[in-house]
Protein backbone atom coordinates (compact mmCIF):
# COMPACT_ATOMS: atom_id res chain seq x y z
CA UNK A 1 0.00 0.00 0.00
CA UNK A 2 1.38 3.66 -0.60
CA UNK A 3 0.79 5.28 2.54
CA UNK A 4 1.72 8.83 1.07
CA UNK A 5 -1.28 8.92 -1.11
CA UNK A 6 -3.96 7.53 1.55
CA UNK A 7 -6.57 9.97 1.33
CA UNK A 8 -8.78 11.35 4.07
CA UNK A 9 -11.80 9.19 3.20
CA UNK A 10 -9.27 5.90 3.01
CA UNK A 11 -8.48 6.60 6.55
CA UNK A 12 -11.91 6.87 7.61
CA UNK A 13 -12.77 4.18 5.97
CA UNK A 14 -10.21 2.05 7.74
CA UNK A 15 -11.18 3.48 11.19
CA UNK A 16 -14.17 2.58 10.48
CA UNK A 17 -13.43 -0.52 9.75
CA UNK A 18 -11.70 -1.26 12.81
CA UNK A 19 -13.83 0.12 15.20
CA UNK A 20 -16.15 -2.76 15.38
CA UNK A 21 -13.22 -5.17 16.49
CA UNK A 22 -11.23 -2.65 18.69
CA UNK A 23 -13.84 -0.16 19.98
CA UNK A 24 -12.50 3.38 20.58
CA UNK A 25 -10.82 4.71 24.00
CA UNK A 26 -10.53 7.90 25.97
CA UNK A 27 -6.79 9.35 26.18
CA UNK A 28 -4.98 7.42 28.60
CA UNK A 29 -2.59 9.34 30.82
CA UNK A 30 0.82 9.59 29.56
CA UNK A 31 2.51 10.85 33.30
CA UNK A 32 2.64 6.88 34.53
CA UNK A 33 4.17 5.85 31.59
CA UNK A 34 7.04 8.65 31.89
CA UNK A 35 7.25 7.42 35.55
CA UNK A 36 8.25 4.32 34.74
CA UNK A 37 10.96 5.04 32.11
CA UNK A 38 12.50 7.36 34.31
CA UNK A 39 12.88 4.66 36.66
CA UNK A 40 14.00 2.85 33.83
CA UNK A 41 11.66 0.30 34.12
CA UNK A 42 11.11 -0.39 30.82
CA UNK A 43 9.86 -3.66 31.17
CA UNK A 44 7.24 -2.13 33.20
CA UNK A 45 6.53 0.44 30.37
CA UNK A 46 5.89 -2.21 28.16
CA UNK A 47 3.83 -4.24 30.13
CA UNK A 48 1.91 -1.11 31.23
CA UNK A 49 1.38 -0.33 27.25
CA UNK A 50 -0.08 -3.81 26.80
CA UNK A 51 -2.85 -3.75 29.43
CA UNK A 52 -4.03 -0.61 28.10
CA UNK A 53 -4.11 -1.99 24.49
CA UNK A 54 -6.05 -4.71 26.44
CA UNK A 55 -3.42 -7.48 25.87
CA UNK A 56 -3.03 -9.79 29.08
CA UNK A 57 0.61 -10.79 27.95
CA UNK A 58 3.31 -10.66 29.51
CA UNK A 59 6.47 -8.68 28.13
CA UNK A 60 10.24 -10.28 28.49
CA UNK A 61 12.27 -7.23 27.71
CA UNK A 62 15.96 -7.04 26.63
CA UNK A 63 18.15 -4.61 25.13
CA UNK A 64 19.34 -4.01 21.68
CA UNK A 65 23.37 -3.11 21.44
CA UNK A 66 23.76 -0.53 18.87
CA UNK A 67 25.33 -2.06 16.34
CA UNK A 68 22.69 -4.76 16.18
CA UNK A 69 20.60 -5.18 12.70
CA UNK A 70 17.59 -6.75 12.21
CA UNK A 71 17.90 -10.75 11.71
CA UNK A 72 20.65 -11.05 13.75
CA UNK A 73 19.61 -14.81 15.12
CA UNK A 74 16.68 -13.33 16.04
CA UNK A 75 13.37 -13.02 13.52
CA UNK A 76 10.99 -10.29 14.28
CA UNK A 77 7.96 -9.16 13.35
CA UNK A 78 8.71 -5.45 11.73
CA UNK A 79 11.91 -3.23 12.03
CA UNK A 80 12.73 0.13 10.37
CA UNK A 81 10.21 2.52 12.14
CA UNK A 82 11.57 5.29 11.48
CA UNK A 83 10.77 7.58 8.48
CA UNK A 84 13.39 11.34 7.95
CA UNK A 85 12.48 14.67 6.60
CA UNK A 86 12.19 15.66 3.10
CA UNK A 87 15.80 15.67 2.95
CA UNK A 88 16.66 11.94 4.15
CA UNK A 89 18.35 13.07 7.31
CA UNK A 90 17.47 11.62 10.60
CA UNK A 91 18.98 10.78 14.12
CA UNK A 92 20.00 7.04 14.76
CA UNK A 93 16.60 5.25 14.62
CA UNK A 94 15.39 4.50 18.35
CA UNK A 95 14.73 0.63 17.83
CA UNK A 96 11.80 -1.75 19.40
CA UNK A 97 10.83 -5.10 18.01
CA UNK A 98 8.46 -7.76 18.72
CA UNK A 99 8.82 -11.25 18.25
CA UNK A 100 5.31 -12.51 17.42
CA UNK A 101 5.46 -16.50 17.06
CA UNK A 102 2.99 -18.34 15.10
CA UNK A 103 1.18 -20.00 17.50
CA UNK A 104 0.12 -16.63 19.02
CA UNK A 105 -3.10 -17.89 21.01
CA UNK A 106 -6.27 -16.12 20.03
CA UNK A 107 -7.73 -13.45 22.01
CA UNK A 108 -9.91 -13.59 24.57
CA UNK A 109 -8.61 -16.97 25.05
CA UNK A 110 -6.73 -18.40 28.24
CA UNK A 111 -3.98 -19.54 26.61
CA UNK A 112 -3.17 -15.59 26.08
CA UNK A 113 -3.13 -14.98 29.68
CA UNK A 114 0.27 -14.31 30.80
CA UNK A 115 1.46 -15.48 27.35
CA UNK A 116 5.61 -14.46 26.85
CA UNK A 117 6.27 -11.54 24.34
CA UNK A 118 9.70 -10.73 23.62
CA UNK A 119 10.80 -7.25 22.85
CA UNK A 120 14.23 -5.94 21.79
CA UNK A 121 14.63 -1.78 22.57
CA UNK A 122 17.76 0.19 22.25
CA UNK A 123 19.84 0.86 24.53
CA UNK A 124 19.24 4.74 24.81
CA UNK A 125 15.19 5.00 24.27
CA UNK A 126 14.62 5.89 27.95
CA UNK A 127 16.16 9.65 26.31
CA UNK A 128 13.23 10.27 24.40
CA UNK A 129 10.15 8.83 26.25
CA UNK A 130 7.22 9.87 24.48
CA UNK A 131 8.99 7.95 21.40
CA UNK A 132 9.60 5.03 23.29
CA UNK A 133 5.75 4.71 24.18
CA UNK A 134 4.64 5.59 20.51
CA UNK A 135 6.83 2.93 19.26
CA UNK A 136 6.30 0.44 21.47
CA UNK A 137 2.52 1.09 21.04
CA UNK A 138 2.91 0.49 17.43
CA UNK A 139 4.68 -2.83 17.60
CA UNK A 140 2.28 -4.24 20.29
CA UNK A 141 -0.55 -3.86 17.67
CA UNK A 142 0.92 -6.02 15.46
CA UNK A 143 0.40 -8.41 18.39
CA UNK A 144 -2.93 -7.45 19.27
CA UNK A 145 -4.13 -7.52 15.48
CA UNK A 146 -2.49 -10.90 15.15
CA UNK A 147 -4.02 -12.57 18.28
CA UNK A 148 -7.52 -10.62 16.52
CA UNK A 149 -6.37 -12.73 13.36
CA UNK A 150 -7.63 -9.04 12.12
CA UNK A 151 -7.57 -9.20 8.03
CA UNK A 152 -5.34 -6.13 7.86
CA UNK A 153 -2.94 -7.62 10.51
CA UNK A 154 -0.16 -7.48 8.04
CA UNK A 155 -0.54 -3.74 7.03
CA UNK A 156 1.40 -1.26 9.05
CA UNK A 157 -0.79 1.39 8.15
CA UNK A 158 -3.59 -0.26 9.72
CA UNK A 159 -1.41 -0.86 12.84
CA UNK A 160 -0.59 2.87 13.20
CA UNK A 161 -4.08 3.16 13.42
CA UNK A 162 -4.53 1.03 16.49
CA UNK A 163 -2.57 3.07 18.98
CA UNK A 164 -4.53 6.20 18.25
CA UNK A 165 -8.14 4.39 18.25
CA UNK A 166 -6.66 2.72 21.61
CA UNK A 167 -6.20 6.04 24.25
CA UNK A 168 -2.51 6.73 22.65
CA UNK A 169 -3.54 9.54 20.62
CA UNK A 170 -1.71 12.75 22.38
CA UNK A 171 1.32 10.90 23.33
CA UNK A 172 1.95 9.16 19.64
CA UNK A 173 1.40 12.93 18.37
CA UNK A 174 4.57 13.86 20.57
CA UNK A 175 6.51 10.77 19.96
CA UNK A 176 6.38 10.43 16.80
CA UNK A 177 8.93 12.78 15.77
CA UNK A 178 12.36 13.31 17.35
CA UNK A 179 14.06 16.17 16.36
CA UNK A 180 18.07 16.79 16.80
CA UNK A 181 19.83 19.93 16.92
CA UNK A 182 23.42 20.32 16.12
CA UNK A 183 25.85 23.35 16.11
CA UNK A 184 28.96 23.60 14.17
CA UNK A 185 31.07 26.80 12.72
CA UNK A 186 29.21 26.54 9.64
CA UNK A 187 26.32 27.51 11.97
CA UNK A 188 22.52 25.25 13.52
CA UNK A 189 21.62 22.15 12.13
CA UNK A 190 17.88 20.41 12.36
CA UNK A 191 17.01 16.92 11.96
CA UNK A 192 14.13 15.34 12.28
CA UNK A 193 13.23 11.75 12.28
CA UNK A 194 9.71 10.43 11.72
CA UNK A 195 8.17 7.42 13.07
CA UNK A 196 4.91 5.47 11.73
CA UNK A 197 4.23 5.32 8.16
CA UNK A 198 1.50 8.00 8.15
CA UNK A 199 2.70 11.76 6.58
CA UNK A 200 1.58 14.42 8.72
CA UNK A 201 -1.66 15.43 7.45
CA UNK A 202 -2.89 11.87 7.09
CA UNK A 203 -2.15 11.17 11.12
CA UNK A 204 -3.46 14.78 12.05
CA UNK A 205 -6.71 13.57 10.40
CA UNK A 206 -6.91 10.54 12.11
CA UNK A 207 -6.23 12.28 15.30
CA UNK A 208 -9.32 14.87 14.58
CA UNK A 209 -11.26 11.86 13.34
CA UNK A 210 -10.64 9.49 16.33
CA UNK A 211 -11.01 12.36 18.87
CA UNK A 212 -14.33 13.61 17.26
CA UNK A 213 -16.03 9.99 17.71
CA UNK A 214 -14.61 9.59 21.66
CA UNK A 215 -15.92 12.96 22.62
CA UNK A 216 -19.27 12.25 20.58
CA UNK A 217 -19.15 8.73 22.64
CA UNK A 218 -18.16 10.72 25.82
CA UNK A 219 -20.72 12.92 25.44
CA UNK A 220 -23.27 10.78 25.53
CA UNK A 221 -22.10 9.25 28.89
CA UNK A 222 -22.01 12.34 30.22
CA UNK A 223 -25.78 12.96 29.09
CA UNK A 224 -26.67 9.82 30.62
CA UNK A 225 -25.17 10.63 33.84
CA UNK A 226 -26.60 14.17 33.52
CA UNK A 227 -30.04 12.24 33.23
CA UNK A 228 -29.59 10.38 36.08
CA UNK A 229 -28.77 13.02 38.51
CA UNK A 230 -31.99 14.94 37.35
CA UNK A 231 -33.42 11.92 37.92
CA UNK A 232 -32.29 11.17 41.08
CA UNK A 233 -33.42 14.77 42.43
CA UNK A 234 -36.90 13.95 41.30
CA UNK A 235 -36.81 10.72 42.89
CA UNK A 236 -36.67 13.23 46.38
CA UNK A 237 -39.23 15.38 45.66
CA UNK A 238 -41.41 12.21 45.03
CA UNK A 239 -40.22 10.72 47.77
CA UNK A 240 -40.92 13.81 50.58
CA UNK A 241 -44.45 14.27 48.63
CA UNK A 242 -45.04 10.34 49.48
CA UNK A 243 -44.13 10.71 53.04
CA UNK A 244 -46.30 13.73 53.06
CA UNK A 245 -49.40 11.47 52.02
CA UNK A 246 -48.84 8.93 54.09
CA UNK A 247 -48.45 11.39 57.01
CA UNK A 248 -52.08 12.82 56.06
CA UNK A 249 -53.18 9.89 55.29
CA UNK A 250 -52.73 8.79 58.97
CA UNK A 251 -53.89 11.65 60.34
CA UNK A 252 -57.22 11.46 58.78
CA UNK A 253 -57.69 7.46 60.05
CA UNK A 254 -57.28 9.35 63.36
CA UNK A 255 -59.01 12.68 62.60
CA UNK A 256 -61.63 11.58 60.60
CA UNK A 257 -63.52 14.94 59.30
CA UNK A 258 -66.95 15.50 59.39
CA UNK A 259 -67.58 16.92 56.49
CA UNK A 260 -66.05 16.07 52.87
CA UNK A 261 -67.00 16.38 49.17
CA UNK A 262 -68.58 13.27 47.76
CA UNK A 263 -65.76 13.11 45.34
CA UNK A 264 -63.00 13.43 48.00
CA UNK A 265 -64.88 10.82 50.12
CA UNK A 266 -64.64 8.45 47.14
CA UNK A 267 -61.27 9.23 46.24
CA UNK A 268 -60.32 8.15 50.09
CA UNK A 269 -62.35 5.16 50.02
CA UNK A 270 -59.93 4.08 46.67
CA UNK A 271 -57.00 5.07 48.49
CA UNK A 272 -58.28 2.99 51.33
CA UNK A 273 -58.96 0.04 49.28
CA UNK A 274 -56.27 -0.26 47.46
CA UNK A 275 -52.88 0.42 49.00
CA UNK A 276 -51.33 2.69 46.47
CA UNK A 277 -48.75 4.20 49.05
CA UNK A 278 -47.00 0.99 48.46
CA UNK A 279 -47.47 0.91 44.94
CA UNK A 280 -46.20 4.53 44.50
CA UNK A 281 -43.25 3.62 46.56
CA UNK A 282 -42.69 0.14 44.10
CA UNK A 283 -42.44 2.58 41.46
CA UNK A 284 -39.98 4.80 42.72
CA UNK A 285 -37.84 1.71 44.13
CA UNK A 286 -37.68 0.67 40.57
CA UNK A 287 -36.36 3.97 39.14
CA UNK A 288 -33.86 4.59 41.69
CA UNK A 289 -32.55 0.69 40.65
CA UNK A 290 -32.10 2.10 36.99
CA UNK A 291 -30.55 4.75 38.26
CA UNK A 292 -28.00 2.94 39.91
CA UNK A 293 -27.65 0.34 37.04
CA UNK A 294 -27.32 3.28 34.62
CA UNK A 295 -24.37 5.06 36.73
CA UNK A 296 -22.82 2.11 37.77
CA UNK A 297 -22.56 0.53 34.29
CA UNK A 298 -21.78 4.27 32.60
CA UNK A 299 -19.63 5.92 35.10
CA UNK A 300 -16.07 3.82 34.97
CA UNK A 301 -16.26 3.24 30.84
CA UNK A 302 -13.15 4.65 28.99
CA UNK A 303 -13.41 1.81 26.23
CA UNK A 304 -16.15 2.25 23.95
CA UNK A 305 -16.54 -1.29 22.49
CA UNK A 306 -19.60 -2.09 20.61
CA UNK A 307 -21.30 -3.73 23.58
CA UNK A 308 -20.33 -0.57 25.29
CA UNK A 309 -22.16 1.69 23.08
CA UNK A 310 -24.95 -0.63 22.95
CA UNK A 311 -25.50 -0.61 27.05
CA UNK A 312 -25.56 3.28 26.64
CA UNK A 313 -27.93 3.51 24.13
CA UNK A 314 -29.90 0.99 26.36
CA UNK A 315 -29.35 2.49 29.85
CA UNK A 316 -30.30 5.62 28.06
CA UNK A 317 -34.08 4.44 27.24
CA UNK A 318 -34.08 2.80 30.19
CA UNK A 319 -33.49 5.98 32.52
CA UNK A 320 -36.17 7.50 29.75
CA UNK A 321 -38.71 5.08 30.66
CA UNK A 322 -37.80 5.78 34.13
CA UNK A 323 -38.84 9.68 33.98
CA UNK A 324 -42.06 8.70 32.34
CA UNK A 325 -42.77 6.43 35.03
CA UNK A 326 -41.78 8.86 37.64
CA UNK A 327 -43.63 11.53 36.57
CA UNK A 328 -46.64 9.31 36.43
CA UNK A 329 -46.36 7.88 40.35
CA UNK A 330 -45.60 11.69 41.03
CA UNK A 331 -48.30 13.27 39.42
CA UNK A 332 -50.76 10.69 41.25
CA UNK A 333 -48.67 11.17 44.52
CA UNK A 334 -49.31 14.99 44.55
CA UNK A 335 -53.20 14.64 43.37
CA UNK A 336 -53.65 12.25 46.38
CA UNK A 337 -51.66 13.82 48.58
CA UNK A 338 -53.84 17.74 47.69
CA UNK A 339 -57.37 16.03 48.52
CA UNK A 340 -56.12 14.66 51.74
CA UNK A 341 -54.18 17.88 52.84
CA UNK A 342 -57.52 19.46 52.64
CA UNK A 343 -58.66 17.96 55.51
CA UNK A 344 -55.98 18.28 57.39
CA UNK A 345 -55.50 20.70 60.65
CA UNK A 346 -53.42 23.71 59.69
CA UNK A 347 -51.55 23.17 63.31
CA UNK A 348 -50.27 19.79 62.35
CA UNK A 349 -49.20 21.48 58.52
CA UNK A 350 -47.17 23.88 60.04
CA UNK A 351 -45.94 21.24 62.62
CA UNK A 352 -44.51 18.87 60.10
CA UNK A 353 -43.21 21.50 57.84
CA UNK A 354 -41.22 22.69 60.92
CA UNK A 355 -37.42 21.16 60.53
Amino acid sequence: MAFESLSNDEISAAIGEMIPSLGVKEEEPFEPLSALILRKDLCGCGQEIASRLGLPVRILLSYVPKDFRPGDGVRFQTSGMSRTDKDGRGIDAITAQVFIPQSLPMFGTSKLQGYPIEVRVSEDCQLYPETFVAIMAHELSHVLLRSLCHPMRESEFYTDLVPILLGFRDVVKVGRKVVQRSTTESGNTTYTTTYGYLKDSQFDFAYRHVTEIVEDHRNKKRHLLATGGKLQRKLKTASRRLAAFRDHFAYLDKHPPKKMKPEHAQRVVQLHAQDYGSEWEGGITAVKKRIEAAEKFATPIKHYTSSAVMGLNNHRKALESATNQLNEVTEAIVGGERVLRRYVGFIYRLRRALP
